[in-house]
């Protein structure tokens, strides 16, 4: 089972890492597709807003970098109201400068109300810029003949720049403007619901003008992001199916034994206390020391034993450097012997 296991585990680890590196192109060629287009194709507006407004929307003009529209607010008005004339502009930053961008638009006999307003929104790698003109037309080629009238604007010039073009070099585009239905109040006033009120909300549907179908999440982008989540998904449950088979463990290794101590014999223990200098009770363990050799070294070296004895009862402390010496004369004596002088 562990030869398996060895054998199969670069198999999985590569199996993963290229799955991966295919999940990670295609995720960066339909992100670099998405964002390097000649097209935008995120909504101007979210289908939320645009919802229950009235707005209506001119196809979209599309160049390289710019994506132009505009919509008019409401649709379907009296005459003598107020409308919102609404020019979008989606620029990819690096092609299109968008503060460069200028809107050029003609409502007469429309009055533009108030200053136009501008609005700008940043994202990642594109910008919206939404300019609003506020309309008004009290006059007479504003007014309906019959019950109602559909009225067409002059179409705008939306002009900009490239990134570090020269000064002067400039680019425009011309984008329609929406129909818009222009209803008599003298007719409406005559038109009585099935309620019996006035009826004060007419209104056409223009096929013609409706705008593009868009999404809310890119179907393909979608469809990579499932795809991803699958792979991921599948790789996860073969390393958790991987994982999850028991395995032995390997049996571990004996302890080394301990190395044995070394016992020293009481002569020898003797002998190092009259070697060690560093003793804190030096002198009266090294008499205990003299008297324990001159003890064993009695009988077979009397001599040696009476010059450990002398030592041990001395009036003066022995001190080591005379000690030591007699030590090593002991120790030369016990290795010729072969023995340890035990008593």
């Amino acid at each position: 089972m562990t030869m398996l296991r060895r054998r199969w585990r670069p198999v999985l680890g590569l199996a993963a890492l290229a799955t991966l590196t295919a999940i990670a192109a295609v995720l960066a060629a339909a992100y670099g597709n998405d964002e390097a287009g000649t097209s935008l194709t995120k909504p101007l507006l979210p289908e939320a807003e645009l919802a229950g407004t009235g707005q209506a929307s001119a196809p979209p003009v599309l160049r390289e970098g710019i994506e132009a529209r505009a919509s008019i607010v409401p649709r379907t008005i009296l005459f003598g109201d107020t409308i919102a004339a609404h020019m979008d502009v989606v620029v990819d930053r690096r092609k299109v400068d968008p503060d460069s961008i200028r809107i050029a638009p003609s409502f007469v006999p429309w009055e533009i109300v108030g200053q136009p307003e501008r609005a700008r929104r940043d994202g990642d790698l594109t910008t919206h810029v939404r300019t609003t003109f506020h309309l008004r037309c009290t006059s007479s080629p504003c007014l309906p003949a019959n019950q109602s009238a559909a009225l067409e604007f002059t179409r705008a010039r939306v002009s900009y720049a490239r990134p570090r073009a020269a000064a002067g070099e400039r680019t425009s585009i011309a984008t329609e403007w929406p129909l818009l239905l222009v209803y008599s109040r003298f007719a409406i006033a005559n038109i009585e619901g099935p309620t019996g009120t006035a009826a004060t909300n007419p209104s056409r549907a223009d096929y013609l003008s409706l705008p593009a179908v868009s999404y809310r999440v890119s179907p393909r982008l979608l469809l990579v992001a499932l795809v991803a989540l699958a792979s991921l998904l599948a790789v996860a449950g073969a390393l958790l199916a991987y994982f999850a088979v028991p395995r032995r463990e390997p049996e571990p290794e004996p302890e080394p034994e301990p190395e044995p101590e070394i016992l020293l014999s009481p002569l020898e223990q003797a002998l190092v206390l009259l070697e060690d200098v560093t003793h804190a009770n030096g002198a009266e363990d090294r008499r205990r020391a003299l008297e324990l050799v001159a003890e064993v070294l009695v009988d077979d070296q009397p001599e040696l034993a009476g010059v450990a004895r002398a030592l041990a009862w001395s009036e003066d402390a022995p001190l080591v450097e005379h000690t030591s010496g007699l030590a090593s004369r002991v120790r030369t004596i016990i290795d010729l012997n072969g023995s340890s002088g035990d008593p």
